[in-house]
């Protein structure tokens, strides 16, 4: 895919003055992507107290940016199409509340299927209560929002080697329903290097039963990044990383079906597709 300097899949600016607003948006979204709202208001208009955008019942924080305030929402791929409420409260200083709605399509994209078996060894880990317990202690990190924004451009594919299974794909295992992929696969023979996608501090460096050996790089702002299935965990909680510095080797723990590495990406706790962000720098 071609790479791109600058590709939004949403716009608005908000320009308030003399109570005329101008909107511009450019509103469509596919399922899985993220898309980026920026809010300006008007020098005369300057002294907001709060302000916060909703997104399919989701309050998501606006961050400065360039004399503005920006903010990124992710989609789910399992999104139904249609419709959806966008709404920017801003409360001023006075105590007056200003409101605007906008109306996003999320567009349906094609997420095939996939079937794949896994050893007995493995499918025994296949439990629910197992891996809602450590998604839990993973969450529990991601959810702590960082107000700094740390990456810088293009993120990186981890790893060089090629996708054996892209993100959202509707996965069945021995024969039964499994749910959503919400990361990219790629194949890597046990002990290559991972690489962290972008600048940012580790969260989490911990083995676990399902996702095996996992490092969540927090970028700052609600972004993180996440890598499963690693054989040897090469980072340490709070530890600040440079864009394409090695965090750990790649293996096979976990529930695994052979040598590979998992990555996945998080807006907001919602697991978007990684290689948007590795295709299109977004501010």
């Amino acid at each position: 895919m071609k790479r791109i300097s600058a590709f939004i899949y949403l716009l608005l600016i908000f320009s308030i003055a003399h109570s005329e607003t101008r909107i511009v948006a450019h509103s469509q979204v596919f399922q899985g992507r993220s898309f980026i709202v920026f809010l300006r208001t008007a020098e005369s208009d300057s002294k907001v107290k709060e302000v916060f955008v909703s997104f399919n019942g989701k309050k998501i924080p606006f961050f400065s940016y360039e004399g503005g305030l920006r903010a990124i929402i992710g989609t789910m791929p399992e999104e139904k199409p249609g419709d959806y409420p966008l709404e920017i409260e801003l409360i001023k200083d006075n105590g007056e509340k200003e409101v605007f709605e906008q109306s996003i399509d999320v567009a349906y994209r094609n997420y095939p299927k996939v079937s794949f078996w896994l050893k007995p060894a493995k499918k025994k880990l296949l439990t629910a209560d197992v891996i809602a317990e450590e998604w839990a202690k993973i969450e529990e990190k991601i959810l702590k929002l960082s107000e700094d924004k740390l990456w810088d451009g293009f993120f990186i594919k981890p790893v060089p080697g090629i996708t054996t299974m892209p993100f959202g794909m509707r996965e069945f295992i021995n024969n039964k329903v499994a749910g959503r992929h919400r990361g990219w696969d790629f194949r890597a023979k046990v002990g290559t290097p991972v690489k962290s996608a972008q600048n940012g501090v580790v969260r989490v460096a911990e083995f676990f039963k399902s996702f095996g050996g996992t490092v969540v790089v927090d970028h700052g702002q609600g972004i993180n990044t996440l890598y499963f299935h690693l054989s040897k965990i090469n980072a340490e909680p709070g530890q600040k990383l440079s864009k394409g510095e090695i965090i750990g080797l790649s293996g096979n723990t976990g529930i695994s079906s052979g040598p590979h590495l998992h990555w996945g990406m998080s807006v907001h706790n919602i697991r978007v597709d990684p290689m948007q962000w590795v295709n299109t720098i977004m501010p």
